[in-house]
């Protein structure tokens, strides 16, 4: 039974592993879908960049395991009816819940090893990402303005509304309503222009 847990287990992980690296693939594709307009051509570098979708791979974790572990266990045990496997172990007098045994066993370690990540490093994760957007908004503050909507700076207490950006690095803006805000997030002061300027902080 031993050889059989760990021929089982292997397939699985390997099943695992590879289903878990495509799915996180087509999930980065997806993310880069959804952020290719505030990314893109705002001349940040390439290594701001991987730094975002690096910091947002635990996030995507926490969508893709549950699928890949759907995934795998259908390939896993599909390959073995296919194969004719699980007659093999029928015949032998191996039950379907007795083969699942050793899954079932790694399902539930992973189970609490998910628990900690989601608990542990997600937040940590989601903070980078806030920090290195914040950093982003100070020194790039047109990538942190959206055209038509209020975009907020809670780094500076404001939000801010522009109807069109146009120029170098989309310096120059278009119909403005800023919003003051105070500590505890009431407007106590609206400035409107029909056009400015942004310039971004020192590095």
């Amino acid at each position: 039974m031993r050889i059989l847990d760990r021929y089982i287990l292997k397939r699985f992980l390997f099943n695992l592993f590879s289903s878990f690296a495509i799915m996180m693939l087509i999930f980065i594709f997806q993310s880069i879908w959804l952020f290719i307009d505030d990314l893109a051509g705002r001349g940040l570098d390439m290594l701001i960049i991987g730094k975002f979708f690096f910091y947002k791979m635990p996030e995507l974790t926490e969508k893709v395991l549950p699928l890949t572990v759907l995934l795998s266990s259908i390939l896993t045990f599909g390959t073995f009816a296919e194969n004719y496997e699980f007659a093999a172990m029928k015949a032998s007098g191996i039950s379907l819940q007795r083969s699942m045994l050793p899954i079932i066993i790694f399902i539930f370690f992973l189970s609490l090893g998910t628990f900690w990540f989601a608990n542990s490093v997600i937040p940590a994760s989601e903070q980078k990402i806030f920090n290195l957007r914040r950093n982003i908004a100070k020194l790039k503050p047109a990538v942190a303005i959206a055209e038509g909507v209020f975009s907020d700076f809670e780094s500076a207490d404001m939000n801010i509304k522009v109807d069109n950006k146009y120029g170098d690095n989309d310096r120059f803006l278009e119909n403005v309503i800023i919003h003051q805000k105070t500590p505890t997030n009431i407007n106590y002061r609206v400035i409107k222009s029909n056009k400015g300027e942004l310039i971004s902080g020192e590095k």
